[in-house]
């Protein structure tokens, strides 16, 4: 069964959504009075990914109307929100059907099981953090600077949606390889990790005489890593940024370039 629609956002951003989301972030830099490496809130960015990407929201069937409308859409909005309340487990087909106005059966006609609906909700986190990661950390921007700000947009990401990192890498979505539609999303995350360390090594930060996978995987797990122990409420939010630059010293440690 495809996991796509023709109704889901573009793989590729507009020159126009460009244009939104860097209006909405500037101004949401100026009114926190940041700057250098910090990050605007990530409401503005999803604020400015409602307004003109259309990320699914939950609708429900209007009283006497016969047809949904977008029901796919609003599938994928009720989920989000009950689980975001609930929990994953907590969630059901039933209780989501319920929430729609519509029956059973008028939601496997978009998704087979739980699971599928779930994979979706994946796909979307995927699509938000590919995004995010992009506006955050801009070819344009000095390697170092952009090394930063992609890493902390990253755990901010991840720590601000666990609902998103649960679905995203978690066990709660049994066979992902029959899912070509995730394991795509997937990929794209990691093209822009590939993206960053080649640029890292054009810059003549990063290590030539070493594969840039080896450097991808260095700098990719450990960041998951820590991301997964702020996930889990084990760090101090006051020490995050100063143990990210810990990090990213010793892992730049093995892979950077000698100044020998």
């Amino acid at each position: 069964m495809s996991n796509m629609s023709q109704n889901e956002p573009e793989g590729i951003l507009s020159d126009d959504d460009l244009d939104a989301l860097e209006k909405a972030l500037e101004t949401s830099l100026s009114q926190a009075n940041l700057s250098g490496v910090a990050l605007p809130p990530l409401e503005s960015f999803q604020e400015a990914r409602r307004n003109y990407l259309r990320r699914p929201q939950a609708k429900v069937k209007s009283k006497g109307s016969y047809h949904h409308g977008n029901l796919r859409e609003s599938l994928i909005g009720i989920t989000m929100t009950q689980a975001e309340e609930k929990g994953i487990t907590g969630v059901s087909l039933r209780s989501i059907a319920k929430e729609a106005g519509v029956s059973a059966p008028a939601m496997y006609r978009h998704f087979a099981d739980k699971d599928a609906l779930m994979v979706t909700v994946a796909e979307q986190g995927f699509r938000e953090l590919r995004d995010w990661l992009r506006f955050a950390a801009p070819p344009e921007i000095p390697f170092t600077l952009r090394l930063k700000r992609f890493c902390l947009a990253y755990l901010n990401f991840m720590t601000e949606y666990a609902l998103y990192f649960q679905l995203m890498f978690g066990l709660e979505i049994k066979h992902r390889h029959g899912y070509p539609g995730l394991a795509n999303a997937y990929e794209e995350i990691m093209a822009l990790w590939a993206d960053l360390v080649i640029s890292g090594r054009e810059a003549g930060a990063l290590r030539k005489d070493m594969p840039a996978e080896d450097q991808v995987l260095h700098l990719a797990t450990s960041l998951h890593g820590l991301s997964n122990f702020s996930v889990l409420g084990l760090l101090e939010n006051d020490k995050i940024e100063t143990l990210l630059d810990n990090l990213l010293t010793a892992v730049l440690s093995g892979i950077s370039q000698s100044e020998a």
